[in-house]
């Protein structure tokens, strides 16, 4: 054999061993969340699982839905931001548990179920009452914080609704029939 071919097969076998275990270690991790988290650690696939459930709670109708305003990475940041680390656990179990029974029962995942699958499984974990399971815990916290989220977006706030400042506009057509001056208001004697 000769000297440089062996030197050649020698080096390509030593660098496959150097790069082969890389390779498929980044096969292997899943990607991260959109958002950087800091304690959360949620990968794509977890973020789009909780986006499906976020616009079940929240669908779009004549009105953006919470996908149209990124519910998901509002409920993501508020937990990873303010939640302890026994709720962000919980959270990320039951989350766990939220896929493992759409595969259960639909042999497909929340996210590729269909929206009146989704619906179901939400409206029995709603229904459900007793001891508090992490599935439980994930789906209350989901609600309550996207539900806060909703009703603190840009979009609530400006289109849904004015905000005036106190005193508010003076409106001179008001009808005064409709007014009870029978009874007294804050300020009258």
């Amino acid at each position: 054999m000769n000297r440089r071919t062996a030197l050649r097969n020698l080096a390509f076998v030593a660098g496959t061993a150097v790069v082969l275990p890389a390779c498929f270690h980044e096969t292997t991790k899943e990607a991260p969340a959109s958002i950087s988290l800091r304690h959360l650690p949620v990968s794509a696939s977890q973020e789009k699982l909780l986006a499906e459930v976020c616009e079940t709670i929240l669908p779009k109708t004549d009105t953006p839905g919470a996908k149209d305003l990124g519910l998901h990475l509002y409920v993501l940041r508020m937990l990873d931001d303010c939640g302890k680390l026994k709720d962000q656990q919980a959270f990320l179990n039951g989350m766990k548990q939220l896929d493992n029974a759409a595969h259960q029962q639909h042999n497909l995942g929340f996210a590729a179920c269909t929206p009146q699958q989704k619906l179901a499984m939400l409206r029995m974990l709603d229904q459900q009452k007793g001891s508090p399971t992490d599935l439980a815990h994930f789906y209350r916290t989901t609600k309550r914080l996207a539900a806060a989220g909703y009703t603190k977006s840009k979009y609530f706030m400006t289109q849904e609704i004015v905000y005036e400042l106190v005193p508010s506009r003076y409106n001179g057509y008001f009808p005064t029939k409709k007014l009870d001056l029978a009874r007294k208001h804050h300020g009258q004697s």
